[in-house]
């Protein structure tokens, strides 16, 4: 669903002034186009060249050309004009290149250099007026506060940072909220073990809160998950105790019960062979069959890693482990939570209200300085329970069930997805078409369960109403993973029903695929992940072991200052931040990453620290070159002496950041951004190498190259910003 706020520029704009002269000749040939220059192949044609295949439609296109030459030669600043072909010689396709004066040449590219340099030297450069005065939210992370941010969770939170950055250099004004799920079952268990913990055994955590709630969770999710199976099991008929412990004989017992069932099953199912001869009801009969064994292996499999996870917990953390245990074996797990999670999500008790909030805001406040190192903040947390409270849920359920598009039974609501509603919708909203996530028929959303407990997407609706009446934004952009791809899209055509018609077309996902750890699981119900802290804590680590080792080499000496030393500090948290942050955001957002902790850990090998080291090198040789020379930056320089091709084409790189900008927003890819700065790095490294600045042969020289050398590090520092990324000086 892209193409909402941008259009793309032309391809060849800086001879642009050449196009009326050939359109003219073109219009007294009576040729009726309007042509568009475009790049040449190889330098060596020329500067600019035409396709003479667009307007030779029903003449042939080397006859036509050998026609216009002699006309196109007496266009005035041009040196010459050549006619080449690519393709099938007998139907090739022909091409005027054009080679302009070398008087012209320099002219038109001394101007060139002086337009973009002069605007890299201001303020406004990669700033655009485009969307001004038009708000957007963008929300991300929205983690569940029950355990760490975790490097899985990263690419979202990152991603979502970036991308707000960009619309604000789009002229956006950008809000960042964080949803914050605080009534699911998850957070239940993490409530009832905190207070447990906190409240009845006066346990202090002596780590990080978020890090000692995810231990709860995984511990009180094991208890919880124990019981259903030991239930499930005694209602199969099995003679066992309901506690939160598996013993050998138990699982002998329970497994047993299990086997038998499946088996007969699978013994009521006929052979393939023999499926043509059945009735429709027996093949249903047959399908619903195959998805109870499915069930029942799945149980199968639960009782088997949960002894396993039971033992695993208790020796990673015997002291809570042991204190949950002995004290969860006085209640009844499921009852409580399920009574607590009530109470909440229907606001009934104050206390219990209290709790969830205070185990809540203590793990967002985690999350907020975990993230704060990754220069990553918030404008809004938008809670979960406070969108149930205002009633909107039920109300928006209630008036959708009224809809001919319901399934009401009960309570119970269904909402379902008709092609004729959804072709109205497609037809009279401003969507793109052609880039619809879903094609086909779209699955039912259960927006009400049949003891009235509104569900997930009756509140996402009312949430997304809350955003756009709270900010009155353009556009939001709920940054979710790909899995969430249905869900998003299943919002929209009840909004459009509700008369939230603009509401409907304006939300927008912003999708990404999930990252893989390379030689690592990661799982919150076993209390294992590589968090963002040690993430973080490990680049630093390695970051400050690479400066020193790297400063050694050098003979610089130790920092003995203290602002010596807050500037090492500063140097190493800025390749921290480029090391962290670049590899999450250097690739497309529909490609899934396979995260090498190595890898991003090995400055040699990650970009990010290559775009910092090339600014930094930039800062030092100006600094260099102007306090040995005694001179300062000059912005009225001969441009005529750095018109070669090589520095043109830097030049048009730092002009081009304004269209990536655009195709940034256009395609919801901050990769376009991270591939332009690390363009512009590589750019620098090969200018640095072949064109001195402290030995240019004369003074003029010098303060030309000097100049582009000024405007790298701009273009630089610009484009980490819009990654989240400081601009080191030093490092």
């Amino acid at each position: 669903m892209s193409n909402f706020i941008f259009t793309n520029v032309g391809d060849n704009m800086m001879f642009e002034e050449f196009q009326d002269p050939i359109n003219n000749i073109l219009k007294n040939m009576e040729i009726e186009t309007s042509i568009k220059l475009m790049k040449p192949p190889s330098s060596d044609l020329g500067e600019f060249c035409i396709n003479v295949n667009q307007f030779a439609r029903k003449t042939n296109p080397i006859d036509l050309s050998n026609d216009l030459l002699p006309e196109l030669q007496k266009i005035k600043g041009i040196e010459q004009v050549s006619i080449s072909t690519l393709g099938n010689p007998k139907k090739p396709i022909v091409f005027f290149n054009f080679k302009l004066e070398r008087k012209v040449k320099l002219q038109i590219l001394s101007s060139k250099l002086k337009d973009v340099l002069t605007k890299v030297h201001t303020p406004r450069y990669a700033y655009l007026d485009t969307n001004k005065g038009k708000s957007i939210i963008v929300e991300h992370t929205s983690a569940n506060p029950i355990s760490p941010i975790h490097v899985g969770n990263l690419r979202n939170s990152i991603l979502g940072d970036t991308y707000a950055r960009i619309l604000s250099r789009s002229g956006h004004d950008v809000f960042i909220h964080y949803y914050v799920n605080d009534v699911g079952l998850q957070i239940g268990f993490v409530v009832v073990g905190y207070q447990i913990a906190v409240h009845q055994l006066s346990m202090e955590p002596d780590l990080k809160i978020d890090l000692w709630t995810g231990q709860i969770y995984a511990i009180m999710n094991c208890f919880y998950t124990i019981q259903k199976l030991k239930q499930s099991s005694v209602n199969r008929g099995v003679n066992i105790d309901i506690n939160y412990q598996i013993t050998n004989d138990e699982k002998d017992l329970m497994l047993d019960s299990l086997d038998t069932e499946v088996s007969t099953l699978i013994f009521k199912n006929p052979k393939v062979e023999d499926m043509e001869k059945l009735s429709p009801s027996e093949k249903q009969e047959i399908k619903t069959n195959k998805l109870q064994i499915k069930k029942l292996k799945e149980e199968i499999n639960d009782i088997i890693n949960y002894q396993d996870v039971f033992r695993d917990l208790k020796s990673r953390f015997p002291e809570l482990f042991n204190a949950l245990f002995n004290n969860v074996s006085e209640i009844d797990l499921q009852a409580k939570v399920a009574d607590y999670l009530y109470k909440y999500e229907h606001n009934l008790d104050e206390s219990i209200t209290k709790l969830f909030r205070e185990v809540v805001d203590l793990v967002l406040r985690a999350f907020e300085k975990t993230l704060l190192t990754y220069n990553i903040e918030f404008d809004s947390f938008d809670y979960e329970s406070d969108v149930t409270w205002s009633g909107l849920p039920n109300t928006i359920i209630d008036q959708l069930a009224k809809h001919e598009n319901a399934q009401v039974d009960g309570q119970s609501v269904r909402y379902t997805y008709p092609k004729t509603s959804m072709d109205n919708f497609i037809n009279n909203s401003t969507l793109n078409k052609s880039s619809l996530p879903i094609k086909g028929q779209i699955s039912d959303l259960q927006l009400r369960r049949s003891d009235g407990t509104a569900l997930y997407a009756a509140k996402d609706i009312a949430y997304s109403i809350q955003k756009f009446e709270k900010r009155t934004p353009y556009k939001i952009f709920n940054v979710i993973s790909t899995e969430q791809t249905l869900p998003q899209y299943q919002m929209l055509l009840p909004l459009y029903e509700l008369g939230y018609e603009e509401y409907a077309s304006n939300l927008h996902h912003f999708a990404y695929e999930n990252v893989d750890l390379l030689g690592a699981v990661m799982s919150g119900r076993l209390a294992k992940y590589i968090t963002a802290d040690d993430y973080y804590k490990e680049s630093f680590k390695r970051a400050k072991s690479a400066k020193e080792k790297a400063d050694k080499e050098r003979g610089v000496p130790p920092a003995s200052t203290e602002e010596e030393e807050e500037l090492e500090y500063e140097s190493i948290q800025a390749v921290t931040l480029a090391s962290t942050r670049f590899p999450l955001i250097e690739t497309s957002p529909t490609k899934r990453i396979e995260l090498d902790i190595n890898r991003e850990l090995d400055f040699k090998r990650n970009s990010g620290p290559f775009v910092q080291y090339a600014h930094a090198r930039c800062n030092s040789l100006i600094d260099r070159v102007t306090t040995q020379k005694k001179i300062t930056i000059n912005k009225n320089v001969d441009f005529e002496l750095i018109s070669d091709s090589f520095i043109i084409e830097i030049i048009l790189h730092l002009e081009d950041i304004e269209n990536q900008i655009m195709l940034a927003v256009n395609d919801r890819d901050p990769s376009k951004i991270a591939s332009w700065v690390f363009q512009l790095a590589q750019y620098f490294m090969k200018f640095y190498e072949n064109y001195s600045v402290m030995n240019a042969e004369t003074t003029e020289l010098l303060q030309a190259r000097l100049l582009v050398v000024s405007a790298i590090k701009i273009g630089i520092a610009t484009g980490l910003d819009m990654l989240g990324l400081p601009a080191a000086s030093k490092l």
